[in-house]
């Protein structure tokens, strides 16, 4: 068999339109495909601690990636595979420029979502669609001072939601002024920041190498800007139809939309041979 490791972006690839459903049919493939001896991966923006969902929906998962790529878990054996944090010295000049232009913001830390007081309030006065104002009230931390909570240590990533086109030009020429960094979006209006070497496409290099397979032997599906790097590495890629055209671009083929359960179309017909 020549896929031995399948990985998988979770919004607007493995999801439902919901966010938070994985179509049944998506399940039944990846575990079909789990038990002929494929091993199993989530890649997602997402970090640790919105995850958990995902595990009660698949328990039989092996390894989990969070944060577009600056954590990899094994989850059957409860460690980190690789790691790319943001430093510290940077993360705060980062801090620095967001909040001089009152740009509302969180981080993810440690596996778990933070912002502060001021970003906080300024997030739930904006008109977030349902699931992120839902993920802001049940898992994300409002504090005093960031600075204070992160101390000296490294962080995983940076978010910026609802930002205009002209924000986000500015905000990208005036962070890339603080030294190597990571820059992508999962969706159009927001601004992911990570450490230079932090994505998934690193993420699944270093996966697969752990396990001693090739580029040849991994398939993936995305669909972001996030996604580009996994997608240009795995021979198996595949962009959703629904996908952004930097993912389109990036992926060998291109498969039936996330609604209409592209994933498990894939691995039914190159996997299971349905």
């Amino acid at each position: 068999m020549e896929i031995k490791l399948i990985a998988t972006d979770l919004d607007g690839t493995f999801f439902d339109n919901d966010h938070i459903t994985i179509p049944q049919r998506n399940i039944d493939a990846f575990k079909a495909a789990h038990d002929m001896g494929v091993k199993t991966a989530v890649a997602s923006g997402r970090t640790k601690i919105l995850t958990d969902d995902i595990l009660n929906q698949l328990p039989f998962l092996d390894y989990l990636v969070t944060s577009n790529g600056a954590m990899t878990y094994d989850i059957k054996n409860n460690c980190v595979i690789s790691s790319k944090l943001i430093e510290n010295s940077q993360t705060l000049k980062i801090f620095q420029i967001l909040d001089s232009h009152g740009i509302p913001f969180e981080i993810y830390f440690d596996g778990k979502c933070y912002a502060s007081k001021e970003s906080y309030k300024k997030y739930e006065e904006k008109n977030l669609q349902p699931i992120f104002l839902y993920v802001l009230k049940e898992f994300t931390t409002a504090v005093d001072d960031l600075s204070a909570l992160i101390g000296n240590r490294g962080i995983e990533k940076i978010n910026a939601m609802n930002l205009t086109a002209k924000e986000r030009e500015m905000l990208e020429n005036e962070l890339r002024k603080t030294g190597e960094i990571y820059i992508t979006s999962s969706i159009s209006d927001n601004l992911e920041m990570n450490n230079y070497y932090a994505n998934k496409g690193f993420a699944l290099r270093s996966l697969a190498d752990a396990l001693g397979i090739n580029s040849d032997n991994v398939m993936c599906f995305g669909d972001g800007e996030n996604d580009c790097e996994m997608l240009s590495f795995a021979k198996y890629s595949f962009a959703m139809e629904n996908g952004s055209d930097y993912a389109k671009n990036s992926a060998k083929f291109i498969t039936a939309s996330n609604y209409r359960c592209g994933v498990a179309q894939a691995i039914e017909k190159y996997v299971l041979e349905k």
